[in-house]
């Protein structure tokens, strides 16, 4: 049985490629910030750099997936990512969960796709803002 296809937005973050639920995506903005630390708030707003939680050189992330607050939420959450490059419709069976050992390093995923010659993982945003939380 075939389960539903969820669509999600494809980012570059080096040789990672991050999948974002697109049902949890209020919108995608244009940033100029530049940030150095994983997690800032400003302004009712919490920024959450994806380059930089991943440790990658160049933290420049021109684009900002804003996602969709839920109704306890005081303020809103932006994730700073390198390049949306893609919008995507998985198939729900195409979506692997990741072994118990890995929870470690990947604890901010719920699984991974294989899409021919890369993986997207998919990225779950309540880990990741709860993870962030003040």
């Amino acid at each position: 049985m075939r389960g539903p296809d969820i669509r999600y937005f494809i980012c570059a973050l080096d040789k990672i490629h991050l999948g974002i639920p697109a049902e949890r995506t209020e919108r995608i903005i244009p940033v100029t910030r530049v940030q150095t630390a994983v997690s800032e708030t400003e302004n009712r707003e919490k920024f959450i750099s994806l380059p930089v939680l991943f440790q990658l050189t160049d933290i420049s992330a021109p684009h900002g997936v804003v996602l969709k607050n839920s109704p306890a939420d005081t303020q809103k959450t932006v994730l700073l990512a390198p390049r949306v490059e893609i919008d995507l419709e998985i198939p729900d069976e195409n979506i692997h969960r990741l072994p118990e050992s890995l929870a470690g390093s990947y604890r901010y995923f719920t699984g991974a796709c294989f899409d021919g010659q890369k993986v997207i993982l998919i990225l779950d945003p309540e880990k990741i803002t709860g993870a962030f939380d003040d």
